[in-house]
C-alpha cells in the first residue's frame, strides 16, 4: 500500500477535508497549492505544506514531484474550476483542468508514480444519462455522450488522459465521480449543488432565499463525511480489488429537491420563506445531471455506503451555523462594550489592546508597539465594515465573522509585518 499522498489542490474544499482524513489514517501527506501561504489548518494537519504549485505551471509540479515523489506515492489532483465558474470562463477552465492533468501526469511519470486519483464530477453525466442509479461505468461504455457544458468534456478529457496513462506507463489511475458537496463549514463555492448551502445558511439567519433552480428537480448529493470515507476507500483499495471499467466509482449519498430541504429546514425553523428566480446556468445544470448515483458498485468493491440522512444532515449544518452566530453575536457584545449596536475605533482597539496584543508573546516576541494596535484597528474596520458606509454593524460583523475573526486577523498581520525581534518589516 502506498504510504505517502501528494494532494494537489490542497487548500480547497475537497482537499482540507483529505488532508485530515489522510494524516488521520496514517499516511504522511504532502499538501500542495497554488497560493502561497496555505491555511493554518493544513499546516497543522499535513506532513509538508507546498505552497506555489500551480498546475498550470509544469516546472513547479516536476520540482514538488522531484522533491516528495516516488513510486510509493499516490496523487489526488483535485485542482479544477467549478461548473458555474467553468460557464463563466472555460478557458481558464481547460487550461487549469486538462492543461493541469498533463502536467500532472507528467511529473508523475518523471520519479516513478503510479497511482492518481481524480475527482470527477456529476458535471460529466448529460441529458441522455439514466435519471436513476446511474454509475461511473455508464461514462466509460459512452464515451461520445454529450454532457451539455465544458465543464463535463474537460472532466472527460481527463478521464481520456489517465487511460492513456494507464496504457503507455503502467500507471495505476482510479476516479471518484462527486455529487454535489455538503458540509457544515462557513463558506464554500461558486457551484450548482451549492445552492443546498446558501438555504441552510439563509435560514439559520432568518434570512429569505431565493432559489436559483426548479424547485422540484432531484440533484444527487453527499456530506463531506461520507466523502471522505468514499475518497479514502478508493485510494487505499487494492489493484485487484477494483473490477469497474477505468476504476471509476460514483460516491454516492443523499438525493433531494430544493423542495424537500426546505421542508426538512421548517421542521427546524417553521418561518422560513422561499421564492424562486432560476438563474440560467445553475437550472441547466440541475436538469442535465441525474437524480440518484448507483449504491451498488462502491458497495461491492470498496465497501462503502452512505450514512448521512437529510434530516442529520439539515440538522448539523444548522446546529453549525448556529453555534457560530451565537459566538460572533458574544464575540460583538464583548467589542461593542456599551451596548450601542455599532463598532467605533476606540471600543475596538480597547478588545485588540485586551484580548490580543497585551504581552502577547505567541510568535516569539512581544507586539505591544502603539502603532501595531492602530494599524491592526484600521484594517479590521475597513474589512468588517461590508456594506462601506462607515460604520460596523452586527449584520456586518456577522457576516465577516463567517471567515475571520479578531483574534486570527492580530495573528495574520503580525507574523506578515514584524520579525522575531517585534521590529516591523520595511514599509510595514
Amino acid at each position: 500500500m502506498v504510504s505517502k499522498t501528494i494532494i494537489i489542490g490542497a487548500a480547497g474544499a475537497v482537499g482540507k477535508r483529505l488532508t485530515t482524513a489522510l494524516a488521520g489514517a496514517g499516511s504522511h501527506v504532502i499538501a500542495a497549492d497554488r497560493n502561497e501561504h496555505l491555511p493554518g489548518t493544513l499546516k497543522k494537519m499535513a506532513a509538508v505544506c507546498v505552497g506555489g504549485v500551480d498546475v498550470r505551471n509544469a516546472e513547479s509540479l516536476g520540482k514538488l514531484f522531484r522533491e516528495h515523489g516516488d513510486s510509493d506515492t499516490a496523487v489526488w489532483n483535485l485542482a479544477s474550476p467549478l461548473s458555474v465558474d467553468t460557464a463563466l470562463n472555460p478557458k481558464i477552465a481547460e487550461e487549469v483542468t486538462i492543461g493541469g492533468m498533463k502536467n500532472v501526469l507528467a511529473a508523475m511519470s518523471e520519479v516513478g508514480c503510479r497511482r492518481i486519483c481524480f475527482t470527477d464530477s456529476i458535471g460529466s453525466f448529460g441529458g441522455s444519462t439514466p435519471r436513476d442509479g446511474v454509475s461511473a461505468r455508464w461514462l466509460t461504455e459512452n464515451p461520445t455522450q454529450d454532457p451539455g457544458s465544458d465543464y463535463g468534456l474537460q472532466k472527460r478529457a481527463c478521464r481520456e488522459l489517465m487511460h492513456e496513462f494507464a496504457a503507455k506507463k503502467n500507471g495505476d489511475p482510479r476516479f471518484a465521480v462527486l455529487p454535489g458537496v455538503l458540509h457544515s463549514e462557513p463558506v464554500w463555492g461558486n457551484g450548482t449543488t451549492e445552492y443546498a448551502l446558501d438555504a441552510l445558511l439563509a435560514a439559520s439567519h432568518g434570512k429569505p432565499y431565493v432559489c436559483p433552480i426548479e424547485p422540484d428537480v432531484t440533484l444527487p448529493m453527499v456530506f463531506a463525511d461520507d466523502l471522505m470515507r468514499g475518497l479514502l476507500a478508493l485510494q487505499f483499495a487494492r489493484e485487484d480489488e477494483l473490477t469497474e471499467p477505468e476504476n471509476g466509482y460514483c460516491i454516492p449519498g443523499l438525493s433531494f429537491s430544493a423542495n424537500q430541504l426546505f421542508d426538512e429546514i421548517r421542521a427546524h425553523i417553521p418561518d422560513f420563506q422561499t421564492s424562486v428566480s432560476l438563474d440560467a446556468n445553475m437550472n441547466k445544470f440541475a436538469n442535465l445531471w441525474p437524480d440518484t448515483l448507483s449504491i451498488d458498485e462502491p458497495l461491492r468493491d470498496l465497501d462503502y455506503e452512505a450514512e448521512v440522512t437529510l434530516p442529520r444532515m439539515v440538522a448539523q449544518v444548522l446546529n453549525a451555523h448556529t453555534g457560530r452566530k451565537v459566538n460572533a453575536r458574544a464575540a460583538f457584545r464583548s467589542i461593542d462594550s456599551c451596548g450601542s449596536g455599532k463598532i467605533n475605533p476606540p471600543m475596538l482597539e480597547k478588545y485588540v489592546r485586551k484580548y490580543m496584543v497585551r504581552g502577547r508573546e505567541k510568535f516569539g516576541y512581544s507586539a505591544r508597539r502603539q502603532d501595531l494596535v492602530d494599524r491592526i484597528v484600521q484594517g479590521a474596520l475597513k474589512s468588517m465594515d461590508l456594506d462601506q458606509d462607515g460604520q460596523v454593524t452586527i449584520d456586518d460583523f456577522l457576516e465577516w465573522n463567517r471567515i475571520n475573526s479578531v483574534e486570527n486577523l492580530v495573528d495574520d498581520y503580525i507574523k506578515q509585518n514584524f520579525t522575531s525581534f517585534g521590529v516591523a518589516k520595511e514599509g510595514a
